[in-house]
């Protein structure tokens, strides 16, 4: 069974039970870390390496057993990489735009865009107060018909779980809910943000999904759809319809793509690379400008950046000190 994601209590009318929160479905991907491949012979760089569209061929031969095609063996391939180059991970490195000079985590501020080239800076520490404390009930306080909401509205699953001495006034509410063919709205400070709830009773247990808001909903395309047709047409597109109807079975549907990744993977498990170990005295040359902002940009909005900024004091400029955020031109 899952972890819990968040434990506490349901509360609606003078009803309270101790209940969790379980993460009901997540999309699964593999993770691939950059790796920076260095040329053992630098004067074979452009020969010995092969090219990225015949490396793509190679794979998708391997993957889809396509004629005509003989993959390399593990061996050949441990070989061809050995000598092709030496391989060490990579870092992200933060870096001005304006000077190029790196830059320490505690050096960064939050900016808004206000107009092109202009920004709002603003201290971490002011984004920090306005988050939403994590709550520890779920203040279920709606009951709406199960037709009147909109599947659109549904963002992340997951399964409400019962605490020990829960079950009864659990089971019962669960019931109820399936009986009256009812959805429950509730609210819950869970993330940093207050989220909406819409509970739902499914066979063996109440799923929750954490709402979209009415602004986040972008709205349908303009479609015209005036056309008139004959009963005769309909009645043949019904037909159509039946001829194709099946039960649903969610095994039958399978990810090819990490089906195919899956396979690759495992083809190279032998063809294992030692990393070398970054020196500290290493000299480093100056690193592509435009690929550098774009993974400073990316590190900046990152959760991992945030939880960092979190744990250490971020460095008070004059400009900053100010009530009201200064209006910066880049």
């Amino acid at each position: 069974m899952p972890s819990a994601v968040w434990s506490g209590h349901l509360h609606f009318g003078l009803v309270v039970m101790p209940v969790r929160l379980l993460v009901a479905a997540r999309t699964k991907t593999t993770r691939f870390r950059r790796l920076h491949r260095k040329p053992v012979d630098e004067s074979n760089l452009f020969t010995s390496l092969p090219s990225f569209s015949q490396d793509l061929e190679d794979r998708d031969s391997e993957v889809t057993g396509e004629v005509g095609k003989t993959p390399s063996t593990a061996e050949e391939r441990s070989d061809q990489d050995s000598a092709q180059g030496q391989y060490s991970p990579v870092r992200q490195i933060l870096q001005s735009e304006v000077t190029g000079e790196e830059i320490l985590p505690d050096e960064l501020v939050k900016g808004y865009e206000i107009a092109p080239n202009e920004y709002a800076a603003i201290d971490p520490k002011e984004i920090k107060a306005a988050e939403i404390e994590t709550s520890d009930t779920i203040d279920l306080f709606h009951f709406v018909k199960a037709t009147e909401v909109d599947p659109i509205y549904f963002e992340r699953s997951y399964y409400v779980v019962p605490d020990s001495g829960a079950e009864k006034g659990y089971a019962l509410l669960l019931e109820a809910m399936r009986k009256e063919e009812c959805l429950g709205i509730a609210r819950i400070g869970m993330y940093r943000r207050e989220h909406m709830l819409i509970l739902r009773p499914s066979e063996d247990c109440l799923v929750a999904y954490t709402m979209f808001y009415a602004n986040e909903v972008r709205p349908a395309p303009p479609l015209d759809l005036t056309t008139t047709f004959s009963n005769k047409e309909l009645s043949m597109a019904t037909a159509l319809i039946k001829g194709y109807e099946g039960t649903f079975d969610p095994q039958q549907f399978k990810d090819l793509h990490q089906e195919r990744i899956g396979k690759i993977i495992e083809a190279h498990l032998d063809n294992r690379t030692e990393m070398h170990p970054a020196s500290k005295s290493l000299t480093r040359e100056a690193p592509d400008l435009m690929e550098q902002i774009r993974l400073s940009l990316a590190e900046i909005e990152s959760k991992k950046s945030d939880a960092h900024l979190s744990k250490k004091p971020a460095r008070r400029t004059a400009a900053l000190s100010k009530k009201r955020p200064q209006r910066v031109r880049a």
